[in-house]
């Protein structure tokens, strides 16, 4: 066992100096070209930080950063940054202010450590947001655990949902190793028309929910939350609830008004395009009244926690007689699993 241990170890180490010549597949810029980039079109801006000689440092350039599916989606959608955590280059902020290093905190650069606040767990990754809000994510992230950081940035979670939540959910629904889990819908989604029809011999409430396939943020918004046992039991006693693509290419009626996909190079469908206002931003969902009258429209991604007082509030004609705020301050989740 100790030879086939020594001499995985050797193999390891070998496969290690062989990965010090590849290049990783990401298409880094400088810090001062993010931060001017930043000002002419607001992306998130990802910050990679490592040293030289750190093992876990190399594989995630040669094995995370070099996979063409993570590469891809940090070129389109981040401005990426890499920085050696111990460069004697002068390195200017987005503020303007330029910083050196000064080995107050040993090799590592001042602005490093500003931005990390750390001397010795690399590799680590500090993110800024749209809004430039940054955190800083440590160690050796995979592609798994990589694109969960990456998405919660990219499509905007982070203005409504805290990380531990979105990670929550993102891993129930896509477990390691698994692109997606398969999960079984408990909501009893209805057609446009369908709902509409039910609602003059039955009224409810209708949920139309606005589903963008490019974003997995829609697909957890509609496996976990609204899949959610209590949620969709409700949503199905209370509720009907509609599932409407935006790139569809139906016809759909609604309101006494026709809506068709025109095909221009936005695709989306006129109905999304008018319930929304325009502002394509999603996930995305609004809720009508039993006369098709609107009553919210919301273009965020929700937890369960956070949608169920909503739903309920709605659901329950409780916004006829009081301010969500005080619905909120006396409400009681029945969520239980």
């Amino acid at each position: 066992m100790k030879r086939i241990f020594i001499a995985s170890v050797f193999v390891f180490f070998g496969i290690l100096t062989v990965a010090q010549s590849v290049r990783d597949s990401v298409k880094w810029i400088s810090l001062e070209d993010a931060g001017n980039l930043f000002l002419k079109k607001q992306k998130p801006i990802l910050i990679f930080f490592y040293k030289n000689n750190c093992d876990s440092c190399l594989l995630q350039q040669t094995t995370t950063f070099s996979n063409p599916e993570v590469a891809n989606y940090i070129n389109v959608l981040f401005y990426p940054v890499k920085i050696n955590a111990e460069t004697k280059d002068s390195l200017k902020f987005f503020d303007g202010t330029y910083y050196k290093n000064s080995g107050k905190y040993g090799k590592i650069h001042d602005l490093v450590y500003k931005l990390a606040g750390t001397k010795d767990s690399f590799p680590a990754m500090t993110v800024f947001g749209r809004r430039a809000d940054g955190r800083t994510f440590y160690g050796y992230k995979n592609r798994d655990e990589i694109f969960r950081i990456l998405i919660y940035y990219a499509e905007d979670i982070d203005v409504s949902t805290s990380f531990e939540d979105w990670y929550k959910y993102h891993r129930k629904g896509y477990p390691p190793g698994q692109k997606q889990i398969i999960t079984r819908l408990r909501v009893r989604w209805k057609t446009l028309d369908e709902a509409l029809e039910l609602n003059k011999k039955e009224p409810r409430k209708i949920l139309l929910n606005f589903y963008n396939y490019n974003k997995i943020s829609c697909s957890l918004l509609r496996t976990q939350t609204f899949n959610q046992k209590q949620i969709a039991e409700y949503l199905n006693e209370n509720f009907y609830p509609v599932n409407i693509d935006v790139f569809s290419q139906d016809t759909l009626r609604i309101m006494g008004q026709t809506y068709i996909n025109e095909n221009k190079s936005y695709k989306y469908h006129q109905l999304p395009i008018a319930a929304l206002d325009g502002k394509m931003v999603f996930p995305a969902f609004i809720i009508l009244d039993e006369n098709e009258k609107v009553l919210i429209k919301v273009r965020e991604y929700m937890t369960p926690e956070k949608f169920e007082p909503l739903m309920k509030y709605y659901g329950g004609d409780y916004y006829k007689k009081e301010s969500f705020e005080d619905f909120l301050k006396k409400f009681k989740s029945g969520i239980r699993d």
